[in-house]
Formats: C-alpha cells, sequence, structure tokens
C-alpha cells in the first residue's frame, strides 16, 4: 500500500528547502546525508616539461643544462639524459611559470645563439650549435 503524506509534511520539506537555498546551506538528501556539490577543477597537467635535444656529442662527451626556472642554475649543469645516439632529454615535473636555458658539452662549453624558452608541461625539441 502506497504511503501517503499529509500536506502540511509536503509543505515543511518545501520549507526547509527554501531555507536551506536561502541560507547558502546545501539541502539534505533521503538519508540525511548532504548532497554533493559539482565542483569545477582547474586543469592541472602533471604532464612534466621536457626538452628533447637531438646533436651527436661524440664518444664519452655528454650534453648538460643550465638555466633560470624549472630548479634550474645558472652555476651548476643538469644532466641529459642519452636516449638515442643523437637523442638527450631533461624533463622536469617542478613547478615553475618561465624557464630559460642553455645546453653544454660535458658541462663546459656553451651552445651559440640566444637563450630558449620554455612553459610549464611545455614540450621542446630542437639541434644546437656549438663552436
Amino acid at each position: 500500500m502506497p504511503k501517503v503524506v499529509s500536506s502540511s509534511k509536503r509543505r515543511s520539506k518545501v520549507a526547509v528547502a527554501r531555507r536551506s537555498e536561502s541560507s547558502g546551506r546545501r539541502p539534505l538528501s533521503k538519508k540525511g546525508a548532504k548532497l554533493k556539490k559539482s565542483s569545477v577543477k582547474k586543469a592541472v597537467s602533471n604532464e612534466p616539461a621536457r626538452i628533447v635535444v637531438k646533436y651527436d656529442v661524440g664518444f664519452n662527451n655528454t650534453l648538460s643544462i643550465r638555466g633560470n626556472g624549472a630548479g634550474l642554475s645558472w652555476d651548476r649543469g643538469a644532466p641529459l639524459k642519452n636516449v638515442g645516439p643523437d637523442e638527450w632529454v631533461w624533463e622536469t615535473n617542478a613547478p615553475f611559470t618561465d624557464c630559460e636555458f642553455k645546453v653544454l658539452i660535458n658541462d663546459q662549453n656553451y651552445e651559440c645563439g640566444e637563450n630558449h624558452h620554455l612553459g610549464p608541461s611545455s614540450k621542446f625539441q630542437y639541434t644546437p650549435s656549438f663552436p
């Protein structure tokens, strides 16, 4: 047999819902738990910033990177990982807004030209030139 709800109970439920809306509180669900508000999350990328350098540096030589931002320093180079005969990679998950950098051979000889810029979660691939 269907449950009959009196009109006074219906009115009180409507009044509670209206009070909740006007007070800014969320109304309760049937079981008394608060209803979840739909949340809008900022688009946060978990992708690392990545630099791929295409350069055959020669046997027993390495590439490193120096710069400003993304955990880099102009005083001491960070090594790039050699992933192929002429491919070197550096990546970071460190938070930053802008990164300026240059690549060095054996952390001593800077590449020619202007500094490069990298944004967060950016991918950058290039072939440097050295003197």
